[in-house]
């Protein structure tokens, strides 16, 4: 008995040591990552992206503070440097983000790794916009969340009135989606209740109809003042100069290119392969912060 106790005391200790180092390593982000600007402070943030094709200069804005600080404490891990821009879309945009881009081989498939961690998304299509020149996050989970690293500049086409008039159309149905599953979300257990009970019942499928009624009222008054719209700014923008409207809504924009948009749109050009990889790499040397807009950057 004795002998079982001391045991189970040794396997109890292991199971603790095990335990506490799971936790000290999960705290421990991959890819060596440490949270380094736990007092990010409250403004805009300008970054400079040095490549083997030449230098781009990025705000990031304050609005989206999620997104600026996750940016801004990767740049800071020297996370990004040394990765290769690995998609690439001429008259759309340029993407970047997976750590196991360098020294990648040539053809090899890339862009399928990313950090764990997510980012709740920061969408204001009234204010930040897939404009030319426009710095987003991607997702595979639009108008949710984000991913941690993998970041895109916009360069884009020149659309028609057309196009814009589908994407409000498009986007007002998302928003309404949205707004009914908002309204339905307090009724979960009494809509799963009625949904049984209206199997057998013609005044509980009466009641049942009656409810979706209720929700269909509820949130055409809820949606009143809330419907998309471009501005006249964002559709001259898209018409006259170029962008990615049909993203608005759907991802995070959260800063935009201040100079070097001439190498954004070399890269975007560069030939690429079946899965938009460019045939030539193109590297980030390195990415650093600049302590204003104005900071002289090197010498392409």
């Amino acid at each position: 008995m004795k002998y079982l106790f001391k045991t189970f005391l040794f396997l109890l200790a292991a199971s603790f040591v095990v335990s506490c180092g799971e936790s000290a390593e999960s705290e421990k982000s991959e890819f060596g990552i440490q949270q380094l600007n736990e007092d990010s402070p409250d403004s805009d943030q300008y970054v400079l992206i040095e490549t083997n094709r030449g230098n781009i200069k990025l705000l990031l804005y304050k609005e989206t503070p999620l997104h600026r600080k996750n940016f801004v404490n990767l740049v800071k891990n020297r996370f990004y440097d040394g990765q290769l821009f690995f998609r690439i879309k001429k008259n759309f945009m340029i993407q970047a983000g997976d750590p196991t881009t360098r020294n990648a081989k040539p053809g090899e498939h890339l862009g399928a790794t990313e950090v764990s961690y997510k980012i709740p998304a920061e969408i204001d299509p009234t204010r930040f916009w897939h404009k030319y020149g426009a710095l987003s996050a991607a997702s595979l989970n639009p108008a949710v969340e984000s991913s941690g690293s993998h970041f895109y500049i916009i360069t884009g086409n020149k659309v028609k009135d057309k196009h814009l008039n589908e994407h409000e159309i498009k986007y007002n149905k998302t928003l309404r989606r949205k707004m009914y599953e908002k309204v339905q979300e307090p009724y979960k257990e009494q809509i799963a209740k009625l949904h049984d009970e209206a199997q057998r019942s013609d005044k509980k499928k009466r009641e049942f109809q009656k409810l979706f009624k209720f929700f269909t009222e509820k949130t055409d008054s809820a949606m009143q003042g809330v419907q998309f719209k471009f501005s006249d700014e964002q559709r001259k923008h898209y018409k006259e100069v170029g962008g990615a409207f049909h993203l608005d809504g759907y991802y995070t924009v959260f800063g935009e290119v201040l100079e070097g948009m001439d190498i954004v749109e070399a890269i975007s050009l560069e030939p690429y392969d079946a899965r938009d990889r460019p045939v030539n790499d193109v590297v980030i040397h390195r990415i650093t912060l600049l302590e204003n807009e104005n900071q002289p950057t090197p010498a392409k």
